[in-house]
């Protein structure tokens, strides 16, 4: 793919998680992999400050691509994680392992596990077919951060902790804030 095709599909993919996010925000593999703990979350940032909020949690992945989570809020019976995915490795990295079972590059197989009930809860699927998650995510170029969501099926309301999984990075146990 020519360099100019690419810019173009990159701004188009990005364009259309954005308004996936915002869509989502107005509406009310078998391999074991290590668990971290989740920081502690902080008080929430005012809405009129420009500081960035403080993270859930941060998970590491390959060739060195790490995830700051932003937040995991249950509201009206779903779990919306929002979170960024940075490249700080040498060399772009291709999210093949991020793959939906076809050509789609997509979240798609990430997970929340309630551990107090033992039940894993995959990412959403609409009625369509296509993951309610962010999609096409294709590759991370060096030095890039993409904003990146995906949206779960709640666990009761007696859960208050899950463990998370994204992609490939590795599992972390996140506190689920109430919407």
């Amino acid at each position: 793919m020519n360099r100019a095709l690419h810019s173009v599909v990159a701004t188009l993919m990005a364009g259309s998680s954005l308004l996936a996010v915002a869509a989502c925000s107005d509406n009310d593999s078998g391999t074991s992999r290590p668990i971290q703990s989740a920081a502690t979350i902080g008080t929430p940032a005012s809405t009129e400050s420009q500081a960035a909020p403080a993270a859930v949690a941060r998970l590491k992945g390959d060739n060195g691509i790490d995830a700051k989570i932003q937040s995991v809020q249950r509201k009206d019976g779903m779990v919306l994680v929002r979170f960024e995915v940075t490249n700080r490795g040498s060399k772009n990295y291709l999210t093949v392992d991020w793959r939906d079972g076809s050509d789609v590059y997509t979240l798609a197989g990430s997970s929340i596990v309630d551990r107090t009930h033992k039940k894993r809860y995959m990412a959403l699927i609409d009625s369509s077919g296509r993951c309610l998650c962010s999609e096409h995510t294709g590759s991370i170029d060096k030095g890039q951060t993409k904003q990146l969501y995906a949206q779960f099926e709640a666990p009761p309301s007696d859960v208050k902790q899950v463990d998370l999984a994204l992609g490939n990075l590795s599992v972390v146990t996140v506190p689920l804030q109430e919407g």
